[in-house]
């Protein structure tokens, strides 16, 4: 019994961890989702439709049209009307909003080098591949509802 409290406490040490991580990565070092760079950057280089951009980036409809107003209030984004369909409008990026997608992209390029700097090639393919496996498994269902009774059950069959 005493191995499966022991084994428990890991497992929540390093949720623990993650959520610090998580929490430094978002609040300290500004790596929050960041939807209006992540649209910026989906758009450089490649003009698409307001329905194309929402899907790509996996978004709800209305919040695609709140963060294009801003954008296009900002003079970041501009809509033509398509040369092949005339009745569909392409987003494009404007000067500006390349300019800006260039800076972000440039700074989050600085900023992984330093966040892993500690770490070696080995060390990083490994934390890859450890977050892939937990992306993996959280992604497509996230937690069953009884996960609670699974990990009572687990732990009592140990015993």
């Amino acid at each position: 019994m005493e191995k499966d409290k022991r084994e428990l406490e890991q497992d929540l040490q390093l949720v623990r961890r993650m959520r610090r991580c998580g929490h430094l990565l978002y609040h300290k070092y500004n790596l929050s989702n960041g939807s209006q760079m992540r649209l910026l950057l989906r758009l450089r280089g490649n003009p698409m439709s307001q329905k194309e951009l929402t899907e790509q980036l996996g978004v709800q409809p209305g919040s695609m049209s709140e963060m294009l107003a801003k954008v296009e209030r900002a003079g970041l984004v501009e809509k033509r009307r398509s040369e092949g369909d005339r009745r569909i409008y392409q987003l494009r990026l404007t000067d500006e909003g390349l300019a800006q997608a260039d800076r972000f992209e440039k700074e989050q390029a600085q900023q992984a080098v330093w966040l892993l700097e500690p770490l070696g090639d080995a060390q990083k393919l490994q934390l890859f591949s450890l977050l892939e496996t937990l992306i993996a498994h959280w992604e497509p269902e996230g937690p069953p509802k009884d996960a609670v009774k699974q990990i009572e059950k687990t732990q009592n069959e140990k015993e």
